[in-house]
C-alpha cells in the first residue's frame, strides 16, 4: 500500500510541473542553453528574421504554449502565451495549416472526422467556461473551419 500511494505522490508531482509550469522574468537575458536547462527541449525552434523563437506546447492536458524569443545572439529578449482568442480570431479557412502552428504552435491533442480524412487540432486554454480551441484541417493541409468545443474532462458542466 505504501508503494501505491509512493508511485500516486510522484505521478501527481510530475503532472502538477506540466501543467502549472510558466517561464518568469528570470528568462529574460538567459542564452539558449540555459533556457533548455531550464525548460527542457522546445517542440521547435524557428529561425526569425532579428534570432528565433523556441516553442513549448503544454497540452494536451496543459492550457499555454509559450513561445520564447531570441534575439540574434541568442539570448531570450521576451516569451509569451500564445493560445489566445485574439490569435484564434486570425484563423480562417484556406489559411495553409502551416500558418496555423506559426501563430499557436503545434497541437498536442488531434482526431479524424468525417470520410473526408480531415483532423481537428485541439488547443486547451485558459478561459472560464472549459472550452477548447479547434481547427479543422483538410488532407491538402488547409483549415477548413474553426470553433470552440468543450473540453472532455468537463463533460459533467454540460
Amino acid at each position: 500500500m505504501r508503494t501505491v500511494f509512493y508511485l500516486f505522490s510522484l505521478l501527481t508531482l510530475a503532472l502538477t510541473g506540466c501543467v502549472s509550469f510558466a517561464p518568469d522574468g528570470s528568462l529574460l537575458g538567459q542564452d539558449r542553453a540555459q533556457v533548455i536547462a531550464q525548460m527542457g527541449p522546445p517542440s521547435t525552434e524557428r529561425a526569425l528574421p532579428d534570432g528565433s523563437r523556441m516553442e513549448y506546447p503544454r497540452g494536451p492536458f496543459g492550457k499555454s504554449t509559450y513561445f520564447v524569443f531570441l534575439d540574434a545572439s541568442r539570448k531570450v529578449t521576451g516569451w509569451t502565451d500564445v493560445l489566445t482568442t485574439q490569435n484564434f480570431d486570425k484563423i480562417n479557412p484556406g489559411m495553409p495549416a502551416s500558418e496555423v502552428e506559426f501563430l499557436i504552435g503545434e497541437s498536442k491533442s488531434n482526431f479524424g472526422v468525417g470520410h473526408n480524412s480531415h483532423r481537428v487540432w485541439e488547443y486547451p486554454f485558459h478561459n472560464s467556461t472549459c472550452r477548447v480551441f479547434q481547427v479543422e484541417v483538410t488532407p491538402d493541409g488547409r483549415v477548413d473551419s474553426t470553433g470552440y468545443g468543450y473540453a472532455p474532462e468537463c463533460a459533467s458542466t454540460w
